[in-house]
């Protein structure tokens, strides 16, 4: 599990539309973004009440419920269950040093007993390093991933950055960081999304006198990491003028992970070079750009590895890996899977890539 890559070309997803006014308050920014993370922005409203229900703190069984099971192995929560026809699932998800702690809540608003996993931060960022993933579940019993890093604080009730709406659905303000302060600065950046049913969405626009989403710092006037922020989408439903039986029609299937450049000129272009070719290097990005692994489309498309992937089955059992890596897409060019795109996740700077990747299998 994990990758770190770049690039991204998006593939046919899926539409929704929502009209929302959410309430927030916002503390006065100081004049300086390197005193911001003391004073982030925060939501106007009632912490949404999360129930603790375990910690990564030790092995073996976690949770048990009619629903689903918990087990630790290593750094590894594994959670399986079924939905309501009985079909099998099962979703992985990694934890560091200081553990996990887990909660349940009703965040869709829809009768569902939702899974929240908070991974403290321990790198450089600090607390803007703290990694949330949730299963929502669907009215079938599915459950859809959705994942982020950044800030994201407890307080007696929950999670300071999920709050409870009007209609009872969940607000998840995502406040996260680029840059760094050696390399041009640091910039602040808050995106807000809204939980309704099994499904998380982005909110774009004025709210309450906020424009989200919004910079602070140094690169507040940066055409470039404007353009990127504006191209960070965590919606597990992307836009897209297809309707949902057109993109099962028309998705590209997987054709392998690999590079465009043959194995043997891989092999050279790693063999040692002598202190003449040292002295006369030159570098070929198209060769470098070649060379680097990409998940291969029937269409012409190469994509990076996801920040999340969901393997369905024609049996009906659904696999969901929390930052996988190439391990984990390559084996699935034994069969034929189409590809769907949701979300683009730009962890820093310009590096993006897909945020969620579904592979459907199909039959033969």
């Amino acid at each position: 599990m994990r990758k770190s890559e770049i690039g991204i070309l998006s593939v046919i997803t899926l539409s929704i539309a929502f009209v929302v006014q959410p309430c927030f308050s916002q503390r006065s920014f100081p004049d300086s973004a390197s005193r911001l993370q003391d004073n982030p922005l925060t939501l106007n409203g009632d912490t949404f009440p999360l129930l603790k229900i375990g910690e990564c703190d030790r092995q073996g069984p976690v949770y048990q419920s009619s629903s689903f099971s918990i087990n630790i192995h290593g750094a590894i929560l594994g959670i399986k269950g079924r939905d309501l026809k009985g079909s099998a699932w099962e979703a992985d998800a990694s934890f560091n040093g200081p553990g996990c702690e887990i909660f349940i809540a009703d965040l869709g608003a829809n009768g569902k007993q939702d899974l929240i996993i908070r991974t403290p931060g321990i790198g450089s960022r600090g607390n803007y390093e703290t990694n949330l993933s949730i299963l929502l579940f669907d009215s079938n019993g599915d459950p859809v991933p959705w994942s982020a890093t950044g800030l994201f604080n407890l307080n007696n009730k929950g999670i300071i950055e999920i709050s409870k709406s009007a209609g009872g659905e969940a607000m998840i303000l995502h406040n996260y960081l680029v840059g760094h302060p050696a390399w041009g600065g640091v910039s602040y950046i808050s995106a807000l999304y809204k939980v309704a049913d099994a499904s998380v969405n982005q909110l774009v626009g004025s709210y309450s006198g906020i424009e989200f989403p919004k910079i602070v710092g140094s690169g507040a006037v940066d055409p470039v990491l404007q353009k990127t922020v504006r191209r960070m989408n965590l919606s597990t439903i992307d836009t897209s003028q297809k309707t949902a039986a057109d993109a099962q029609t028309t998705l590209p299937h997987f054709i392998r992970y690999g590079s465009d450049v043959p194995e043997q000129a891989k092999l050279q272009s790693a063999a040692p070079l002598t202190a003449e070719q040292g002295a006369n290097l030159t570098i070929d990005v198209e060769t470098l750009n070649a060379s680097a692994e990409h998940i291969m489309l029937s269409d012409g498309s190469k994509l990076d590895i996801p920040t999340i992937l969901i393997v369905d089955s024609v049996s009906g059992v659904r696999k969901i890996i929390f930052a996988p890596d190439s391990t984990d897409i390559a084996p699935l060019e034994k069969v034929v899977h189409n590809v769907q795109q949701m979300g683009t996740d730009c962890p820093d700077s310009d590096d993006c890539h897909p945020f969620i990747l579904r592979f459907a299998e199909q039959r033969p």
